[in-house]
């Protein structure tokens, strides 16, 4: 009997990594108008990055 395996290595980490960092840097520039503006749509988008975030890295915290 032969068994054939298969092993596929798909790069995630690095993915998940490069998507963090963009989505980290969303949400900093985010943050920066809200400081400057308060407005709370801003505020709003900012939160639900770093729930973005948090999806992706369950250590995350971030509090306005």
């Amino acid at each position: 009997m032969k068994i054939y395996i298969c092993v596929l290595k798909t790069g995630v980490e690095k993915d998940v990594k490069a998507e963090l960092d963009k989505l980290r840097d969303e949400l900093l520039d985010l943050y920066s108008l809200y400081l400057e503006t308060g407005l709370e749509p801003i505020k709003e988008e900012a939160i639900t990055k770093a729930y973005e975030i948090h999806l992706l890295d369950p250590q995350f915290s971030f509090v306005v």
